[in-house]
């Protein structure tokens, strides 16, 4: 695959991709989104990888809305070419963001389509679903190596992040919920990994890495206090076995 940094670096791509994000923010965001997390710590001037647990495809939109809108694009998704190319919609809506490549299929060239990935860190910010398919919302499943090449290439910072509800929105084999997911979805942007934090790890060492911190991302269960009179009644209880 051709590099596209230069016909993507260009100011018309920048115009593109900012009247995305407002239509993102519009459509998207405005109606489903809760609230964002983190995302002020993100430095529209560094170059980073985002890696994202992925549940829909409106995963990428709603990411994309947030960085376009905040000043971090422009941005260059890693996307499956089958899942991008089913409709006149879904390839107009990947063409400016979009580098596909086709997975699943024995390709003895992946690792230098990743690393051609990579290289366009120097003038996009990289957006990865690093578990290759859409999950359940709720668990983050085990990452899929390309990362690891990427990461190794780009040697920039790393992002994770994940999304929260959106399973109530949409997911992989259910139908889009116009309703259920409204004002739902809260987006967590971790802590960023700097490069001497991972560059060292091996590539099972860095894909469960990269699996831990998405899943450190998400919001923790905040335990039950019980007030005074339930914590007695718990004494008497006890007390009377």
């Amino acid at each position: 695959m051709e590099s596209k940094s230069q016909t993507r670096g260009s100011q018309k791509l920048r115009l593109v991709q900012a009247l995305m994000g407002f239509g993102a923010h519009f459509t998207l965001n405005l109606l489903y989104l809760r609230r964002t997390h983190g995302l002020e710590k993100i430095d529209p001037r560094q170059k980073y990888i985002f890696a994202c647990n992925h549940v829909s495809l409106l995963d990428t939109i709603m990411l994309g809305g947030l960085l376009w809108n905040s000043g971090n694009y422009p941005i260059l998704v890693l996307g499956d070419k089958k899942v991008w190319d089913v409709s006149w919609l879904h390839r107009a809506l990947s063409r400016p963001i979009g580098f596909l490549v086709e997975r699943g299929k024995l390709n003895p060239n992946r690792i230098n389509e990743l690393e051609k990935f990579a290289a366009e860190s120097k003038i996009f910010q990289l957006v990865i679903f690093p578990e290759g398919t859409r999950g359940n919302g709720v668990d983050v499943a085990e990452c899929q190596p390309g990362i690891f090449y990427v990461a190794q290439k780009a040697r920039v910072p790393i992002v994770p992040v994940f999304i929260e509800n959106m399973q109530f929105v949409s997911t992989k084999c259910g139908k889009f919920h116009p309703f259920g997911g409204l004002k739902k979805v809260e987006v967590h942007f971790g802590e960023v990994i700097a490069p001497e934090n991972y560059l060292n790890l091996s590539r099972e060492e860095f894909t469960e890495f990269v699996r831990g911190k998405i899943s450190d991302a998400r919001p923790q269960a905040v335990p039950v206090l019980m007030t005074k009179s339930e914590s007695m009644a718990g004494v008497k209880v006890s007390n009377s076995n």
